[in-house]
């Protein structure tokens, strides 16, 4: 639903790429816009400093109180970010140390080579790729790092639906820097996250050497005085259309915000090695996607040639961003991934692939569903270790009982 402060926010961002004219931003915000809620906002999209810059850079009445809590934002999110800077590093070159390749991409490393300062760039997490042979033994050293994964069960499942593992690691500065910043609603997580990845979803095969196509033409730069490999520019992109494309219910600001800067910090872009890459990943129609959205809501400029291909692109409309809402449950979610492969595929043959994926993945999310005892099911039955066995009998008993109950109380809310 668009609302006044959407409006206003989008008026905003474009003025920061240069797409709009100042005295446009203006009448957007002239309107009757909640200045709380336009914050607000801007933080959930993730791109409150962009807002932040916009304000700044032109003659515009803010309330003092909203530009004084959006300096406060502002800058605890740069503070926020040289502290996951610090710990990217650090990370790094404990993986380096046990012989294992590895590439930081989004998060500190997109700010700094896009944007051109890690201040500028919201985000939580730290996003590291390395090679699948490695990957077991990356988890290894981020867990002798003093990281965890919450949800050990779901590994198997997150390592081959997401081509990743969450870990987290809860340290005395995160919590002590949330602790001190929790009013501000922008980072509210007393724990550091990484995301460790051996791929980028959203397509899967059988054969990893599509992937190892994102091991090419990598860059280097300078991170807080220190060199790391990160994506080239080219390679950045595609990862970032993916991200707008995949998945409608997580679309942000953000997402397009990083798509529309590469475009403008790159402007000898090699575009034809970017349609190669997301055909080798067989994700060229989403990358269409990314960059068309990108390109309508921002207004950022394309070569013709690109704008000929979106014009060929028949899966480039917006009925792939209608869905607001993330579907709920393993059968509903799978159904919906699976028809949103059906309708982006590149090629028809790579249906077979998802037909066969999406229905022994589901059964896969099931059966780690049944079989993942936690401490409900001890609490609601205390058994000695030797009987541990009958919980794989009890559990499915229990869920199915918890399911009908939640039917039935559904059914009755529904006709009060």
């Amino acid at each position: 639903m668009t609302t006044p402060e959407n409006t206003a926010l989008l008026a905003c961002i474009r003025l920061y790429f240069g797409t709009t004219a100042e005295c446009d931003v203006k009448d957007a915000l002239g309107g009757a816009i909640d200045w709380s809620v336009l914050l607000k906002t801007a933080i959930d999209h993730g791109v409150m400093p962009l807002l932040y810059h916009a304000l700044k850079s032109m003659d515009v009445q803010v309330p003092r109180s909203i530009l004084m809590n959006l300096q406060v934002c502002y800058r605890m999110n740069g503070l926020h970010n040289v502290s996951q800077t610090q710990e990217l590093l650090k990370v790094l070159a404990q993986l380096e140390a046990a012989g294992i390749d590895a590439i930081a991409f989004k998060g500190s490393a997109l700010a700094a080579s896009a944007y051109g300062n890690i201040a500028f760039r919201q985000f939580n997490d730290l996003d590291i790729l390395v090679k699948r042979q490695d990957f077991w033994q990356a988890k290894a050293v981020l867990v002798a790092a003093g990281y965890h994964s919450p949800v050990s069960t779901g590994e198997l499942l997150q390592f081959q639906r997401y081509l990743q593992i969450s870990l987290v690691n809860r340290t005395p500065d995160a919590a002590l820097f949330n602790q001190k910043f929790q009013h501000s609603l922008l980072h509210s997580n007393p724990e550091r996250s990484i995301d460790l990845h051996w791929g980028i979803p959203p397509r899967r095969t059988w054969k990893c050497d599509r992937i190892e196509r994102l091991w090419e033409n990598l860059d280097t730069i300078d991170l807080m005085g220190q060199s790391i490999q990160t994506f080239s520019p080219e390679t950045a992109l595609v990862v970032q259309c993916l991200n707008v494309a995949k998945e409608p219910w997580k679309r942000s600001f953000k997402q397009i915000c990083d798509v529309a800067q590469i475009i403008q910090a790159y402007p000898k872009l090699n575009w034809n090695t970017a349609l190669e890459l997301s055909a080798d990943l067989r994700s060229q129609r989403l990358f269409l996607i990314g960059v068309e959205v990108t390109a309508q809501l921002l207004g950022v400029p394309l070569p013709e040639f690109v704008r000929e291909k979106l014009a060929g692109n028949d899966s480039s409309h917006q009925q792939v961003f209608e869905s607001d809402r993330a579907p709920t449950g393993v059968l509903k979610t799978s159904w919906w991934e699976y028809t949103n492969q059906l309708n982006t595929l590149d090629q028809a043959r790579d249906g077979i692939f998802a037909t066969g994926f999406y229905p022994l993945i589901t059964l896969l999310a099931i059966l780690t569903t049944i079989t993942s005892i936690n401490d409900r099911d001890r609490e609601l039955l205390p058994l000695p270790s030797w009987l541990f066995f009958l919980y794989y009998v009890l559990r499915p008993i229990r869920l199915l009982i918890q399911y009908v109950f939640a039917r039935k109380l559904l059914t009755v809310q529904s006709k009060v």
